[in-house]
């Protein structure tokens, strides 16, 4: 069986290439400190587990009743086309 020698970087003709990084600085940036001002955060009250699920139901019920609107717009969509179709065509 033959056997083939897969080439490398070093087999190259016109040797290794080189790649070196030019030489760069960061910038320095002065910034001055300061003082935060003291605040308090407010206290927030976390709604209850039946708030939240109260949420979710009704946002869950509007989403079904527009997919039952979309779906009740394509029906009639779909009937508009059918009767379009049915009157374009000739009379046999």
């Amino acid at each position: 069986m033959a056997s083939y020698k897969i080439p490398t970087l070093d087999d190259l003709p016109f040797g290794r290439p080189s790649f070196t990084m030019p030489s760069f600085s960061m910038p320095s940036v002065n910034i001055p400190n300061f003082e935060m001002p003291a605040f308090e955060m407010p206290a927030v009250d976390l709604p209850s587990a039946e708030r939240v699920l109260g949420a979710v139901r009704d946002t869950a019920y509007v989403g079904v009743g527009l997919l039952v609107m979309t779906a009740e717009r394509l029906q009639a969509l779909q009937q508009q086309v059918v009767e379009r179709l049915a009157s374009l065509r000739p009379a046999a």
